[in-house]
């Protein structure tokens, strides 16, 4: 594609400014299943969306396949789409900004057929002995996936960048009685051949075992820990608080709180996309603005909002660098990047001798269905275990969790330290609460 082929042509024919946004992926991925490989695919795409200001107005398109014959085509329609938009708003393309490459040292070794198909085997093997309640590895799956983001605009932005992510899963199936419960987990591998098995082995298993012959229990306000998952799950629910748009639109419950308490001091939340201890960086966002470090959450005051280039416009401030879409067929929505609420340093255990007696909740389910993003009430399906003296007791299932997070956040006892980044791009660590509602039995 002659992209600048494209720019020249696009202000011959009146618009005011014209970006290429390319995003090239390949994938690898084995599947094994039953003693033997159940899938094997691999793919290679180069997909382009093309955005173009006319008459203050933008429009765009996205295209799996894209060659030059197509430019007057493409242009006009550009042309033609931005002339019905009725918005009042003036949008805008992003003009260059100088800013410093971060990179992250990771040397990925990528593995032949060979070494994944050995692995996966002695994988399946080592899950089923391991102990005789695993009945069953519904899967195995080995995943490579690499990709690269390139953006060119009429102002002169050309910049590109690259990722790469390896990976192994394992979903098994435990069963005690009539009771069987489920476990996934991931873990990101730079060179398979130097996977510690045993290790992940028991990271699969252990806690699929601790869920069995688990109870419901009376319903009851209680002292309760989220574990990092569960945290994590309930946080990412909620990180569109800090969203510009939606604070602008007077969506968030954080609108016009700027500078004012809404947290427990303990709280402090960051956004960092150049995060270099993270699976993913991104020295821009997918307008191609500049990424950089944010404290959102300051000891529990809000200090910042994530913003684009439009929603920062709207509020009269500048991107943060936010502006990001799922794939070049999506379009620019202010997202977080590398967002984690700050780690102290207390572990799961030594925050559940803190507690005494109480509930640790691992598992929150129904999530869409179950908040109301306005409030910031929510009421989830969850499951864990009980606490008592310190030390973990009995597993817990059939419970309801209950509250406003916007309350929930103002009533924490300590944070965690057990923030592992794995392949999150929102993370929190485990939190103990004061109270919270549980209905069970």
């Amino acid at each position: 594609m002659n992209k600048q082929a494209w720019i020249e042509y696009a202000l011959q024919q009146g618009m005011e400014s014209l970006e290429i946004y390319q995003a090239q992926t390949s994938q690898r991925s084995v599947t094994w299943f039953d003693h033997k490989v159940d899938a094997f695919t691999t793919s290679s795409t180069i997909g382009t969306s093309i955005r173009g200001v006319y008459q203050k107005k933008m429009a765009n398109m996205a295209f799996e396949e894209i060659h030059d014959d197509m430019m007057e085509d493409v242009i006009f329609q550009l042309i033609e789409q931005a002339q019905t938009l009725s918005t009042k708003e003036e949008d805008t393309i992003v003009t260059p900004k100088s800013f410093t490459s971060v990179t992250k040292e990771v040397h990925w070794v990528s593995a032949d057929m060979t070494l994944i198909k050995e692995t996966l085997s002695t994988l399946e093997k080592r899950l089923l002995e391991f102990d005789p309640r695993i009945i069953q590895v519904n899967e195995l799956d080995y995943q490579e996936a690499s990709g690269t983001r390139m953006i060119t605009n009429s102002l002169g932005l050309d910049v590109r960048d690259e990722d790469h992510m390896q990976a192994i899963s394992a979903y098994v199936v435990a069963k005690e009685g009539n009771d069987v419960q489920v476990n996934y987990e991931v873990e990101v591998v730079e060179d398979l051949s130097q996977l510690d098995l045993d290790a992940f082995v028991k990271k699969v298993c252990t806690p699929v075992l601790k869920k069995l012959n688990a109870k419901s229990i009376p319903s009851q306000t209680m002292p309760v820990i989220f574990d990092t998952e569960a945290m994590t799950s309930l946080f990412s629910a909620f990180t569109g608080l800090f969203n510009g748009e939606l604070i602008y639109k007077g969506i968030s419950c954080l609108k016009d709180k700027l500078n004012e308490k809404v947290f427990s001091e303990k709280i402090t939340i960051v956004d960092d996309p150049r995060n270099t201890d993270c699976l993913s960086i991104a020295n821009f966002d997918d307008e191609g603005y500049p990424t950089r470090r944010k404290v959102l959450i300051e000891n529990g005051i809000f200090k910042t909002a994530l913003h684009s280039v439009k929603s920062a416009a709207r509020m009269n401030t500048e991107s943060t660098g936010n502006g990001f879409k799922p794939g070049y067929l999506g379009t620019i929505s202010v997202s977080p990047m590398n967002c984690c609420i700050m780690p102290q340093t207390k572990s799961l255990e030594e925050l559940c001798e803190d507690m005494k007696d109480g509930l640790v909740i691992t598992d929150l389910q129904g999530l869409h269905a179950g908040i109301d993003f306005v409030t910031t009430d929510f009421s989830l399906q969850a499951s864990g275990y009980l606490v008592k003296n310190g030390k973990r007791d009995q597993s817990v299932t059939l419970i309801t969790v209950a509250g406003n997070f916007m309350a929930l956040m103002n009533d924490v006892v300590e944070v965690g330290g057990d923030l592992d980044w794995t392949y999150h791009q929102v993370i929190s660590p485990s939190i103990y609460f004061k109270n919270c509602a549980i209905s069970g039995e």
